[in-house]
């Protein structure tokens, strides 16, 4: 799906109050592929977001569908469990790359107004 400037401007706030907290579901696959293509395009952090962008398209595919059939045994339960750590795990990933890129953009700014 093609992205613009638009799709990253209207998610850039849930994306921001879900990296501090203020909104607790995971990172969708949605909003990864916006922050992919804010990144790529730098709309944001445009001096240090390249060099992240491996770690940020290598996060693991999940397909965020809810959980269909119930059995007997509670597979379906534990199937469930487990695509629900999946997409945690990697909403957890998603964080610890913003706080980085974050960090980087600061001591890049840093550099270039206190000089290195």
């Amino acid at each position: 799906m093609t992205r613009t400037v638009q799709d990253v401007k209207f998610a850039l706030h849930t994306i921001m109050d879900k990296l501090v907290g203020n909104h607790l579901e995971p990172f969708s696959t949605e909003e990864i592929e916006i922050l992919i293509f804010a990144f790529e395009s730098n709309i944001l952090f445009d001096n240090v977001a390249h060099k992240f962008l491996p770690s940020l398209k290598g996060l693991p595919e999940i397909h965020e569908a809810a959980s269909g059939v119930e059995t007997e045994d509670g597979a379906g339960d534990k199937e469930q469990s487990y695509q629900e750590n999946l997409i945690t795990e990697r909403s957890d990933m998603v964080k610890s790359i913003l706080l980085i890129v974050l960090k980087e953009n600061i001591f890049h700014e840093m550099k270039i107004r206190f000089g290195a």
